[in-house]
């Protein structure tokens, strides 16, 4: 069994609490280490998740950056005092104010282990905050401009060769809990937080949560559910209407296998939560984030798993429907459950999905699409180093237009790739990433089709979600109006 990460949720009203907390982390971390490698759960690594650093930091910016640093070296201490092997990283919350003050980008670009995300916000009717959108992008390519001396990318600790702007996460309806980052974050000092699952139950900070690494799971399943139907299939009559029974079959068999397997793993880190929490002084145990998280191996690629089901190729018909599936399998598991819970489908931490898009076959829309039935939204994605403010931005509106009418939580984590073009490969030489190539966030014009420069894409909408958002909210005013 595999578990990406074990996620520490602590809650301060300032820095020097906060210091003191995640001292006392240390015991809850060496006493959970050794429950799970005791169980032989592989865990990759530790975080540790505050509530928003505008909460506890200092009010002036200079003060507020060093406090960052300070912390970003005291996780760093905590990796060796844990002296497991273990990598350790933080996240400084969620965060909704002093945007523009460059404390977030300098502390993030001059830190290794830091995370943070950033929310979109919407109107009831899924509008978007059009300033909001754009200073979200402002601070994106200003992470960016203040890491063009390394390319973009991390120079040292336990993410170094990945891109600085994974570590930014711009959300929208994410609650606190989730131990996936950058989107995890704790609640405020003395407020709670509602699980998934059961519904109504609610936790405080000092928790913890797992975040599972799991795309073998989905393999497995998907595999024996092909199997299952072969025989019928061979006896099926050549006629569309067997063929359509087998696909039924195939995806009946494909929910029956993906619910054993995942059953099975949320239930034993279920029970595993119990032990912890009980062995633990004081820190209670949120749940588990069931979501389907890739890895970077080939063997255990998503479009491996959804291919396999024998339906059609990944990106084609039928994929948002294998979505909707592994989704609805997630989400009604009868375990405590927190976060996302649904299927992510990050472009470079996915090797079939790296290679997909690098043969031109994933485009974002196609992405945002399936967030709709799935999990985190836009995630992990390369971009064009010459993406503008305003791409970004219309990109953060669909985000938060379609969580906002869908009340599901979405994220985005979008680089635009210093010195990059569409379609270039990008390498990114961190374990945890794959090569890809940079996508376009628009369509192409009809001239650039006809050229054959690039292709005409079936799903191309550019900003499309926040403007039907915005046309769906008006019409429902003018009927109720009429």
């Amino acid at each position: 069994m595999k578990v990406r990460a074990i996620t520490l949720f602590i809650s301060a009203p300032n820095f020097g609490q906060l210091c003191a907390r995640l001292e006392a982390s240390a015991a809850f971390f060496r006493t959970a280490i050794a429950e799970l490698r005791a169980q032989g759960v592989a865990l990759q690594m530790v975080r540790v998740a505050t509530n928003g650093f505008d909460q506890w930091a200092d009010a002036a910016t200079d003060a507020a950056l060093a406090q960052l640093r300070e912390l970003d070296a005291r996780l760093a201490a905590l990796e060796r005092a844990l002296g497991s092997g273990i990598a350790v990283i933080g996240s400084v919350g969620q965060l909704d104010a002093r945007l523009t003050d460059g404390v977030l980008v300098r502390a993030l670009a001059t830190t290794s282990r830091l995370f943070a995300s950033v929310a979109m916000r919407t109107d009831a009717d899924g509008l978007p905050d059009l300033e909001r959108a754009r200073e979200c992008a402002d601070l994106i390519l200003a992470l960016n401009a203040a890491t063009r001396a390394s390319g973009g990318l991390v120079i040292d600790g336990p993410l170094a060769g990945a891109p600085f702007c994974f570590k930014l996460a711009i959300t929208a309806q994410l609650g606190p809990g989730t131990p996936f980052f950058p989107g995890a974050y704790a609640p405020a000092p003395g407020e709670a937080a509602e699980r998934l699952s059961p519904a109504g139950s609610a936790w405080r900070a000092p928790a913890f949560a797992f975040a599972c690494e799991n795309s073998d799971l989905l393999v497995r399943a998907f595999a024996r559910a092909r199997r299952a139907v072969e025989p019928a299939e061979q006896a099926a009559e050549p006629n569309g209407a067997a063929h359509a029974q087998v696909g039924s079959a195939v995806l009946r068999a494909a929910s029956h296998e993906l619910e054993k397997e995942f059953a099975l793993l949320v239930g034993q880190l279920d029970a595993l939560g119990e032990r912890i929490e009980a062995l633990s002084d004081g820190v209670v145990f949120a749940g588990t984030d069931s979501s389907v998280a890739s890895a970077s191996r080939a063997d255990e690629s998503l479009v491996l798993a959804f291919e396999s089901l024998g339906l059609g190729a990944f990106g084609g018909a039928g994929t948002t429907a294998v979505c909707a599936l592994v989704t609805s399998v997630l989400k009604r598991l009868p375990f405590r459950l927190v976060g996302y819970c649904g299927l992510m489908l990050p472009q470079t931490e996915d090797a079939g999905l790296g290679a997909l898009a690098a043969r031109g076959g994933l485009p974002i829309s196609a992405l945002l699409l399936n967030s709709a039935v799935c999990g985190t939204g836009i995630d992990t994605v390369v971009v064009p180093g010459a993406t503008s403010a305003e791409q970004l931005a219309a990109l953060y509106c669909d985000v938060g237009s379609m969580a906002t009418r869908l009340r599901k939580p979405l994220s985005a984590r979008v680089w635009p790739a210093v010195g990059a073009r569409e379609g270039d490969p990008v390498r990114l030489s961190c374990p945890f990433f794959v090569g890809s190539a940079a996508l376009p966030l628009d369509p192409p014009t009809g001239a650039e089709v006809a050229r054959g420069r690039r292709r005409s894409p079936l799903l191309c909408f550019g900003a499309g979600f926040a403007l039907a958002a915005a046309l769906a909210a008006a019409f429902a005013r003018a009927r109720t109006a009429r």
